[in-house]
């Protein structure tokens, strides 16, 4: 199953494909499968003793997901034929971005941090992005 978002009923036409609602759309946006790496990796690391080395782990395996939320999204939703799906794949990056940032990760070292802002924003991320429009080249 693809992961590149249907958006008029001139891509589904001619295949057994429909077009995504609001709700396929948030599962689509959201890389859940980076995002599961990203939580069982964190719960390693947050096993380890020296706080230092813990800091500096959970940015590495943040900066790995996010590379890996872009080429993985990209190789989901190559389709023959067709433009890259670059809102897609920009938006989910965002979107584990806001994930980590909500769960806490190595954010929640710095001092501006707060958990309640993170639960906000990926509130409003998660509800708004299924809302933007179509990008041109779809």
């Amino acid at each position: 199953m693809s992961r590149r978002i249907v958006w008029s009923t001139y891509e589904s036409s001619d295949t057994e494909k429909k077009v995504d609602g609001y709700f396929d759309r948030v599962l689509k946006y959201i890389p859940a499968d980076v995002i599961g790496l990203w939580l069982t990796g964190s719960g390693l690391i947050q096993g380890q003793t020296d706080p230092g080395s813990r800091v500096g782990l959970l940015w590495l395996l943040f900066v790995s997901g996010l590379v890996l939320s872009f080429f993985w999204t990209r190789k989901q939703t190559v389709e023959p034929g067709r433009a890259i799906a670059w809102q897609q794949i920009f938006l989910s990056c965002g979107a584990f971005v806001v994930w980590v940032f909500a769960i806490g990760g190595p954010f929640a070292e710095l001092s501006f941090y707060k958990p309640l802002y993170g639960s906000l924003l990926l509130l409003v991320y998660t509800t708004a992005i299924p809302l933007l429009p179509p990008p041109a080249s779809q």
